[in-house]
């Protein structure tokens, strides 16, 4: 009997044992593993671009547009819009701040936001944008349809890959307009496309990679033509207010600005050399010494001709060739004269070396040519003293210089504007040599405090 029961229940564990192997997960070292692609580092860049350009191809005027995982918003209060993942598009109304994720292959992200933006530019051009791309670790507070006071900070986090773009913003502005933002509490007037950095407590720089920039701060304008750059103190109590005046133009860090995302900008753009390191002004000859990257071969230093005194400037719809034309010269010699590589990169208001006998005798319709030495301006103001609520107007008079700027705007040697300032101010007439150098005069007006009334003292009864 007991024999029995014990092959009884011997039976019924194997049967039990049989239903718990068969209930049981299979093993999972009998099956194939499946695991997810992970990206190298430059594959992660070409995707999230492809991705960005894709996604983010319908935004339109003062939208910003979630380009690249990741991105953290923070949206004004009782905001209807979502912004938590890619392809979503956001009224910048409803944006306090964005901040974008730096690329990190481990995390396999890399934050890109893409901004539409009105600026200054009017009403009347509602498919003129201002273009703003941010992206990899950096922030920007403050946004409004007018950046009219935004807040820049970009990250120093390094990857393992070389190529990776550094964290910046690049802001584009439509082709043939100008438009102004305050970043930082700088002003810049920008008829190009221009490429940020702010380094909290460090410094912020402004490099130009096409056009023109007009960069302001603390009474000082600097002009940074493209393959310049100016750099500002930071400080205050966020480590990130412009803090002293931009540093005279210098060098842009060509293999920096060449790894920025340039393709998702409206306008695709090439990037030229940096200016001169020996003269580091934005007007004048071209290159010299060019900053390149380590994967390219070093390019020999060029000096440009000095037996050729005479400037010429570069005027709106000018090329090359045609200037050669102008001076009985060929293309060649002119590029040789002046260390140019590329006669297709040149700029408005850039200074050429020409020879001097040819330019006395050059046709009327050619740009004047300026003496060696530039004149005085003679900035002046029918009155300096004005009560509130009157108006004056400053006067210059400046010839054989390169350009001149009143208040961060392009005008004439000869010229005036009309005033009519709230409080005293200081105006700053900027004048650029043919050499390239950049010199501010500035002028007072002081305005008289308004006359205030007292009461009458009663006296005890």
């Amino acid at each position: 009997m007991m024999r029995i029961r014990f092959i009884v229940l011997v039976g019924l564990f194997a049967l039990l044992a049989g239903c718990n192997l068969a209930s049981s997960p299979a093993d999972t070292t009998l099956q194939p593993e499946t695991t997810e692609t992970v990206l190298t580092c430059d594959q992660l860049v070409t995707t999230a671009l492809e991705t960005a350009d894709q996604a983010c191809s319908k935004v339109g005027r003062n939208q910003a547009c979630y380009g690249n995982s990741l991105i953290d918003a923070e949206l004004q209060e009782n905001s209807p819009d979502v912004f938590n993942k890619v392809g979503n598009i956001a009224n910048l109304f409803s944006i306090k701040q964005l901040t974008t994720a730096p690329l990190d292959t481990a995390s396999q992200v890399w934050g890109i936001a893409v901004l539409k933006v009105q600026a200054n530019l009017p009403d009347t051009l509602p498919g003129q944008n201002v273009t703003v791309l941010l992206y990899g670790d950096a922030t920007l507070e403050g946004v409004t349809p007018q950046m009219k006071a935004v807040t820049l900070r970009t990250g120093v986090s390094s990857t393992a890959c070389a190529s990776a773009p550094k964290a910046a913003m690049l802001v584009q502005s439509p082709e043939g307009t100008q438009a102004t933002l305050t970043v930082n509490g700088a002003t810049v007037t920008l008829g190009s496309t221009l490429y940020f950095t702010a380094d909290a407590g460090t410094e912020m720089t402004i490099a130009t990679i096409e056009g023109q920039a007009i960069i302001s701060a603390f009474n000082t304008t600097r002009i940074a033509q493209a393959g310049a750059q100016v750099r500002l103190p930071l400080g205050g109590a966020d480590n990130l207010q412009v803090v002293g005046a931009p540093s005279e133009p210098e060098p842009f860090d060509v293999q920096a600005v060449s790894q920025a995302p340039i393709p998702l900008l409206e306008r695709n753009v090439s990037i030229g050399p940096a200016i001169s390191t020996t003269n580091q002004q934005p007007a004048a000859t071209n290159t010299t010494t060019i900053s390149i990257p380590a994967t390219t071969a070093v390019q020999t230093a060029c000096t440009p001709r000095a037996d050729w005194t005479a400037p010429y400037v570069i005027q709106r719809g000018d090329t090359l060739f045609a200037v050669a034309q102008r001076f009985n010269l060929t293309l060649a010699q002119l590029q040789q004269a002046n260390c140019i590589s590329d006669p297709n990169l040149i700029q408005v208001g850039q200074s050429l070396r020409v020879p001097f006998q040819l330019a006395t005798s050059a046709p009327a319709t050619t740009a004047p040519v300026g003496s060696p030495t530039p004149t005085d301006p003679n900035l002046r103001a029918d009155n300096t003293f004005l009560k509130p609520g009157e108006c004056t107007t400053i006067r210059w008079d400046v010839a054989n210089v390169s350009q001149v700027y009143f208040e961060g705007q392009p005008t004439v040697g000869s010229s005036t504007q009309q005033v009519c300032p709230a409080t005293s101010s200081t105006y700053t007439l900027l004048v650029i040599h043919p050499d390239g150098k950049q010199i501010p005069y500035t002028l007072r007006i002081e305005v008289a405090l308004p006359a205030t009334t007292e009461e009458p003292t009663k006296r005890g009864g």
